[in-house]
């Protein structure tokens, strides 16, 4: 046991006499039996150093001239060693290409914006490639449904070497990683074809090859994400959200719908389903490369999802969690303060008047989250009085009763004080902490739940990470140095390597800059892509968009 945990960590490294001999002195002297974990690297001790510190040699001192030339304490190496090691990302280095497959408007754009948002949130190296959007950059925007006839071999090979240069420029950026970094690349295309997935597979197994030979590069993995849908409900509103592509801009709806009816049935027509067949692809190679190729089957938005071959990998398993718990159904979900910017906390009332008014604009329920303060306990009361007005409830319309509203108090929302106890900011912990805490028990439970939501947020901290999760972050250069950190009032103990910025003027701004309105409600409203967000007023009615402008991700 004592070699095995002297190879797992090289700073329990010491010779047996010297063990033996430590010991023999603390028994020895009773004053001194006191271990070097209690000194004075806690807040509790840190102002009685002299009362805590025996005079004369101390436990510490005799283990650090053991050790001889190591001139770090024993707790930072720990500390050091946890840092590097507390991550699977860091573990586990691994690089994986995720294949998007499915017709258009079955939510693979705001999949992939989903991931991407949330995977950069945990600090992963992450970014899509969108085949349509370098179409558009191609000055083919706004062409008709013609084009992706597959009759039309002319526009057939340019979507090919479109859909291919975009797969070279994602598998460069692949290559370029930090050494020592995983990194997850979204290829953004609908990819109906077989043809079309096996030059995909063909390109990415001959960068395998080469990552292979090369130590510095992480190998590569394949995880097609395919989204099949037929229900008529989501695919009608995801019609609709996609007539606000730049495809359609300035044109009339329904001739819009139209034509865009006519894409879909276009690529209907060459639709060739991913098979499981397909993922054997690097069996029966002349190649020491390994190159694993798995799925993810989601049918009608998550009602039903099929996992093959991803198992093994620890980079993609926070992608595979997010991936059980999101939904397709529209919606909206409203991130309201606790309390101003001065710490008082907002009167009950203002949350009742916002809660009816938006169940009456949207005509159902909408569940309620709160903290676990006594505030939010009393906030939480008020608003589970609430009646349900008729057209929400479904009674008015002959349908059949839906579930009452739900009235969560989490303590998942509330941050660590100093002490240990909860409160509304994030004090003694990182954000870095507060986003894994919150992960499980607050971002995926918000993306599982079905209906709209008011989330009342017991600190600034709160309401920033969970406005990064679903209005995203800007494109972080990592190769460059410019990666900034989740910032603590602690200082730089707790940062991490990762820096988040929102769109618009919010730019090159990390979490912790981000001003929050104290007295004004961040509604967020989803489109194709993932949420737009504008400002609700809790003391009034009347909604203008945040600063002026209409942010998305």
């Amino acid at each position: 046991m004592a070699s095995c945990f002297s190879a797992c960590w090289p700073w329990a490294k010491r010779p047996a006499s010297a063990q033996r001999r430590t010991s023999t002195d603390s028994r020895g002297k009773g004053s001194n039996r006191q271990s070097f974990f209690n000194l004075s690297h806690t807040k509790k001790t840190e102002g009685n150093k002299s009362n805590a510190i025996p005079k004369g040699p101390s436990v510490l001192d005799k283990v650090l001239r053991v050790v001889g030339s190591r001139k770090e304490e024993p707790l930072a190496a720990m500390s050091e060693w946890m840092e590097k090691t507390a991550d699977p990302q860091v573990v586990s280095r691994e690089a994986i290409i995720l294949v998007l497959v499915g017709l258009p408007a079955r939510g693979k754009s705001f999949i992939c914006g989903a991931v991407v948002r949330h995977l950069k949130l945990l600090g992963v190296r992450v970014r899509s490639f969108n085949a349509g959007e370098l179409r558009r950059e191609t000055g083919k925007a706004g062409i008709e449904a013609d084009f992706f006839s597959s009759s039309n071999l002319e526009a057939f090979k340019e979507r090919e070497r479109l859909a291919m240069l975009c797969c070279q420029r994602l598998l460069e950026w692949i290559q370029a990683a930090p050494p020592g970094t995983s990194s997850i690349g979204i290829l953004d295309a609908t990819n109906t074809t077989l043809l079309r997935r096996q030059r995909v597979l063909e390109t990415c197994f001959a960068a395998a090859q080469e990552a292979h030979h090369d130590e510095k590069s992480a190998p590569l993995r394949v995880i097609f994400l395919e989204s099949l849908c037929s229900d008529p409900k989501i695919l009608q509103d995801n019609y609709q959200m996609k007539l606000s592509n730049d495809d359609y801009k300035g044109a009339e709806s329904s001739a819009a719908l139209d034509d865009f009816k006519k894409r879909v049935e276009a690529y209907e027509a060459q639709y060739e389903p991913l098979q499981e067949g397909e993922l054997d692809f690097t069996q029966n190679r002349p190649s020491d490369a390994a190159m694993p190729v798995g799925s993810v089957q989601i049918y009608d938005g998550g009602q039903k999802i099929t996992c093959c071959r991803t198992g093994s990998s620890l980079v993609a398993a926070p992608l595979i969690s997010l991936l059980h718990a999101m939904h397709l159904t529209r919606r909206q979900i409203l991130l309201a303060p606790e309390s101003n910017s001065a710490g008082q906390g907002l009167p009950p009332q203002s949350f009742v008047e916002i809660l009816k008014n938006e169940e009456e604009k949207e005509g159902r329920i909408m569940d309620v989250i709160c903290g676990a303060s006594k505030h939010a306990v009393r906030i939480a009361q008020e608003l589970s009085k609430v009646p349900s007005v008729p057209s929400a409830s479904g009674v008015a319309a002959g349908a059949p009763r839906g579930r009452p509203r739900c009235v969560l108090n989490l303590r998942a929302l509330q941050g660590r004080s100093a002490d240990g106890a909860a409160d509304g900011a994030a004090t003694a912990e990182s954000y870095a902490d507060l986003v894994r805490r919150m992960r499980v028990e607050v971002l995926l439970l918000l993306e599982r739940l079905p209906r709209s939501v008011l989330v009342i947020c017991p600190g600034e901290d709160v309401r920033r990470v969970l406005f990064a999760h679903f209005c995203g972050c800007s494109e972080v250069d990592v190769n460059h140095g410019t990666l900034g950190c989740l910032r603590s009032p602690l200082g730089p103990s707790g940062a991490i390597n990762h820096h988040l910025s929102l769109p618009g003027s919010w730019c090159q701004k990390s979490i912790a800059d981000l001003e929050m309105p104290s007295w004004a409600v961040l509604e967020l409203t989803r489109d194709h892509k993932g949420y737009s967000c504008e400002e609700l007023e809790l003391q009034q009615q009347p909604r203008h968009s945040l600063s002026g402008r209409r942010l998305s991700a």
